[in-house]
């Protein structure tokens, strides 16, 4: 008499410990593919933040407009490295920064960009105020009592340079301040500086690791034609 053909009870063990293994597998592959995903998400927005920020400052810079010698470039130098917070303010027209919306886009205006605090949002980020010719505002006027316009909260430092329209053995001279070229007391500057490198520190995708780093050049087309 034949004995019913069945698997054994070791046989049965053996195949559920092997869909135990692949099963865990399968899962540490899946999970590992999608921390990876996340992260790759996560660092995406972050340099989309970035990129529009950068171009903004760009448009801007490149929209720079110099009439007197108040119309000059100020950069104050607060600290280097991704700890930085400098600010940088310049006259300008054109929308970028402001938007299309603003009527200061119709005329020249002062920007001014810095890493600050948004009052109505409360965000920390980079942050932009703007303002017209001074002689059009009331006598008692201070562009450090405008609120700051976030652009974006992803940026936490701020670290710029800038070259002279002068050259020495050929190479530009790179400076951290651009400021009381006027005379003690005066932050207002008599002209504008060539190029400016601008670097942008953005929060890190984890707390135990360093700021994400973006940086670029730019010429300014009002220096530059002074040059010639």
């Amino acid at each position: 008499m034949r004995r019913a053909a069945g698997f054994t009870i070791v046989e049965l063990l053996v195949a559920v410990a092997l869909l135990v293994i692949v099963s865990t597998l399968t899962f540490t592959v899946f999970a590992t593919v999608s921390k990876a995903w996340q992260r790759g998400t996560d660092l995406s927005q972050d340099l989309h933040h970035g990129d529009f920020v950068v171009e903004q400052l760009i448009g801007g810079l490149r929209q720079a407009r110099y009439r007197t010698r108040n119309d000059g470039f100020i950069l104050i130098d607060q600290g280097d490295g991704a700890g930085a917070q400098d600010s940088i303010s310049w006259v300008k027209e054109g929308a970028d920064l402001l938007g299309e919306d603003s009527p200061l886009s119709k005329t020249f205006h002062r920007v001014k960009f810095f890493i600050g605090t948004d009052k109505e949002t409360g965000k920390r980020g980079a942050v932009y105020t703007a303002w017209g010719d001074t002689y059009l505002q009331p006598d008692e006027f201070n562009p450090d009592d405008l609120p700051p316009q976030i652009l974006s909260d992803r940026v936490v430092g701020f670290d710029v340079r800038v070259a002279t329209n002068n050259f020495e053995n050929d190479t530009l001279h790179w400076l951290n301040t651009w400021e009381d070229d006027l005379g003690p007391g005066d932050n207002q500057t008599n002209h504008i500086p060539r190029f400016v490198e601008l670097t942008l520190y953005l929060k890190p995708l984890n707390a135990d690791e360093p700021p994400i780093e973006m940086k670029r050049w730019v010429d300014i087309p009002v220096a530059n034609a002074g040059m010639k």
